[in-house]
């Protein structure tokens, strides 16, 4: 074989994995970051600590609430045949309650605390509903295997909060009903964009007819709740931190961790590609697809370490310009959210699979207790060991590192339940 032949060959096998769903996945979730990143970077710069610790919170529960929908019914529209009328009509509908309801009960939530005051709130309730509707269409469009597509949703979406933000700044004075304002406009572009380059048939409504409710709900309820579990690990997780060493402390691990953000977000993005594919073949062989699952899960496992190897060996450059010099941000805390990110990838793949092939509500019981035994070993050590609070990230691993096991030695060896009998 020539050298020639070799080259191009090689360059071939280059060009394909550049182009391939998987990149894609992962370039849209650092997308979505990428703004979520801004306007906190932003909210620093115009609003001080407090307006910065109440963007966050308002971001933190949007995504908390998101989440809940893109589990019940964005895994649902992706395992479920989400084109049988009745699927379909129990998805519209299901859409609908959880976008009107989570935005109303987490906007009143907020108000009622004295977060946010009466326009702020009628604010965040907007922003909260679109981006809710803006997920569920982008998980359609994952579901299609259309990530390249997504690529673009996702950055109309992100250039457009930034440009409204800028123009708002510009316009009179910044405050955080700004920022909700321009997140509510930026996700209505980009459920525009995501309307019009959905294929065809997934634009099609159906009529309320015999909605299958029940598939859905014992299906999709499991996933939402499952899905939530992260952000409320890291919620309690923060929790822990701040009343064993106060509220420096826990700002130094979150600096860390928005350092570290990269490798933990190629680890999420990957997995939303995963669970597509393996919905998609489910036919294959258990053996096959456990086989693909072990193959990602060390490739994913890999990149996230070199990640956040590469990113602490510049933390010290990057750390003043995107954090600022006032926090200290441990090289050793950001090296951990890298080992975090790892610690996922050696689950995620599997629980995708597991899901796929129905074993829903048993990695939702694996899900719970992984956060479980991370939240609760970071409470013993902080509060009674009296530990370094610079090994936080480290100590959470250690739960997704025994919920992987878990999947694969318990959940994918027991009978895959009927997708239809999940109730």
């Amino acid at each position: 074989m020539s050298m020639i032949s070799v080259r191009t060959r090689a360059i071939a096998r280059q060009r394909r994995a550049v182009a391939s769903p998987a990149v894609a996945a992962a370039l849209a979730q650092l997308a979505q970051a990428a703004g979520s990143f801004v306007l906190q970077v932003v909210a620093a710069h115009a609003l001080g600590a407090r307006g910065l610790g109440v963007v966050s919170l308002c971001l933190g529960v949007i995504i908390l609430v998101t989440a809940v929908t893109s589990g019940l019914v964005g895994d649902s529209l992706t395992v479920l045949d989400r084109h049988e009328p009745s699927v379909r009509a129990a998805l519209q509908g299901l859409t609908i309650v959880m976008v009107a309801g989570g935005s109303t009960l987490a906007a009143l939530a907020l108000n009622l605390t004295g977060i946010l005051d009466g326009p702020q709130a009628v604010a965040f309730a907007v922003a909260t509903a679109v981006f809710q509707l803006e997920e569920v269409l982008r998980r359609v469009l994952m579901a299609a295997l259309r990530f390249w597509t997504l690529l673009i949703v996702d950055g109309a979406a992100v250039g457009s909060t930034l440009v409204a933000l800028a123009v708002l700044a510009a316009t009179g004075e910044i405050e955080v009903g700004s920022f909700l304002i321009a997140i509510a406009i930026g996700q209505s572009v980009g459920i525009v964009v995501a309307a019009l380059v959905l294929p065809v048939p997934e634009r099609r409504l159906v009529p309320f007819v015999a909605p299958a409710f029940r598939q859905v709900l014992s299906f999709g309820g499991w996933r939402g709740a499952q899905v939530a579990l992260t952000p409320l690990g890291l919620t309690a997780s923060r929790l822990v931190v701040l009343g064993a060493t106060g509220a420096i402390a826990l700002g130094e691990v979150e600096a860390a961790r928005v350092l570290g953000a990269p490798a933990l977000l190629v680890v999420q993005g990957l997995g939303s590609y995963l669970l597509s594919t393996y919905a998609r073949d489910r036919n294959l062989t258990l053996g096959v697809l456990r086989r693909r699952a072990r193959r990602a899960s060390v490739a994913m496992a890999a990149t996230a370490v070199l990640i956040g190897a590469g990113v602490a060996l510049l933390a010290q450059v990057i750390a003043p310009v995107v954090i600022g010099r006032e926090i200290h941000v441990d090289v050793v805390t950001v090296i951990g959210w890298a080992v975090f990110a790892a610690a996922t990838a050696t689950m995620q793949p599997f629980t995708s699979l597991a899901v796929a092939r129905g074993h829903q509500r048993a990695v939702l019981f694996v899900r719970c207790l992984d956060v479980a035994v991370g939240v609760g070993l970071l409470a013993v050590a902080l509060g009674v060991l009296s530990t370094s609070v610079a090994l936080t990230p480290f100590i959470l691993a250690l739960g997704p590192v025994l919920g992987g096991v878990l999947v694969r030695v318990v959940v994918l060896r027991t009978p895959a339940p009927s997708l239809a009998e999940t109730s």
